[in-house]
C-alpha cells in the first residue's frame, strides 16, 4: 500500500483545499463524513476529533500514512486536539496553521499554543487559504 500523508484538523481548517492541491485535482475536494482515502492523502472528518473514542482509529491510520498533517485554522476558538496527541504518533507530525485574509498577533500566538500543547514541537508552516500560491510550502515540506 502507497504511503500518504494524513490530514487530520477541525471543521474549516482547510483540509479538502490542502488535500485538492496534494492530490494535484483541477476538481475541489469535497468534504464527507467518514475517512477519505486517495492516491496522496488521507483525511480524517473533523467529528473523529470531536469524539474521543474515535481518536484509536485516527492513530490506528498512522499505518497507512508517511506523515501527518495537524492543521489548526487561525479562528478556532476551542480546543481542537487533546494535549500531546502528537506524540503518540510514529510518524513525523507537522504543524500547519491556516487562516483566511488576515490574523492578529494575538490569534496567533493562541494558534500557536494550542498546537504546541497537542505535543508539535514547532509550526512548520502558516498557510493563507486564499492565495493558493502559498500551499507550495507544503511540497518542501513534505519531500
Amino acid at each position: 500500500m502507497r504511503p500518504r500523508v494524513m490530514l487530520v484538523g477541525p471543521r474549516l481548517s482547510g483540509k479538502a483545499t490542502i488535500a485538492t492541491y496534494l492530490e494535484q485535482s483541477e476538481v475541489p475536494l469535497r468534504k464527507v463524513d467518514n475517512i477519505v482515502y486517495r492516491k496522496e492523502t488521507v483525511t480524517v472528518p473533523d467529528n473523529y476529533l470531536e469524539c474521543p473514542w474515535m481518536y484509536n482509529h485516527i492513530i490506528a491510520l498512522q499505518q497507512t500514512a508517511k506523515c501527518g498533517l495537524f492543521i489548526q485554522p487561525m479562528k478556532a476558538h476551542k480546543d481542537t486536539y487533546p494535549p500531546n496527541f502528537a506524540k503518540v504518533f510514529r510518524i513525523p507530525i507537522f504543524g500547519i496553521i491556516t487562516y483566511h485574509e488576515s490574523y492578529t498577533e494575538d490569534e496567533y500566538s493562541y494558534t500557536e499554543r494550542q498546537l504546541m500543547e497537542t505535543g508539535i514541537k514547532e509550526i512548520n508552516a502558516i498557510i493563507n487559504l486564499d492565495k493558493p500560491e502559498e500551499l507550495s510550502r507544503l511540497d518542501q515540506l513534505l519531500n
